[in-house]
């Protein structure tokens, strides 16, 4: 799995600036509302994650309650190597599409923004991992499915980490430049993900802004 991702990437120079930081993955967002948006059909959608590839960064396609078809439709024409699923995909659901792609999932697992149990995240997370998904810890935001700046409860997904010792998570929700160095301390966090931290304004990466990002994160 990645170590840090740079969700919402929609042009070739910010893939170039993503490789030249030191990132290692990208999200391609599929989810029509989202300012991060970019058409799976689209040629320029395609050199995209074709680009990424020549510069061995990750693609992770992020979905938002797509149909099954279309998540592996969308996979095998734009070429990814992972699927994240940020809606809310049934397990069910999630099963039968493991059945059908050869991709690692992730799921984001969306929690509160207040003081957080131990017990709630493992609570939440326990049934993806057996599912065989890999857990993306986030920030709930309501009908933008991500993206929204807020962050979680560091020290208890920390003590979630002590406790029950998953073999490996990833955070996200609200983290930038300036905080996600704390924000893996006091998680115990190894891979991260960020979209609005590396923006300004919002939906525009800012190369300056990934490059510090990667540099706090190391």
């Amino acid at each position: 799995m990645f170590h840090i991702k740079i969700c919402g990437i929609r042009r070739c120079e910010e893939v170039a600036a993503v490789a030249a930081a030191g990132a290692d993955a990208i999200g391609l967002n599929f989810f029509p509302p989202s300012i991060r948006f970019v058409e799976p059909s689209a040629p320029s959608t395609i050199e995209l994650s074709r680009f990424a590839n020549d510069k061995r960064i990750m693609r992770v396609g992020v979905f938002v309650n797509r149909s099954l078809e279309e998540i592996v439709e969308i996979a095998d024409t734009v070429g990814l190597d992972a699927v994240q699923l940020h809606g809310d995909e049934t397990v069910d659901f999630t099963t039968g599409l493991i059945d059908r792609l050869s991709l690692r999932v992730i799921r984001a697992i969306k929690l509160p923004t207040g003081p957080l149990d131990p017990q709630h995240i493992e609570a939440a997370a326990a049934r993806w991992v057996e599912l065989g998904c890999h857990p993306l810890l986030d920030a709930q935001a309501g009908a933008e499915h991500g993206g929204s700046g807020k962050t979680l409860d560091w020290d208890a997904v920390g003590q979630w980490k002590r406790d029950f010792q998953p073999e490996s998570f990833t955070l996200a929700g609200g983290l930038n430049p300036g905080n996600v160095g704390e924000a893996m301390e006091r998680s115990g966090a190894s891979s991260v993900d960020t979209a609005s931290g590396v923006e300004q304004p919002r939906g525009e990466k800012q190369p300056e802004l990934i490059r510090a990002f990667v540099k706090a994160c190391r």
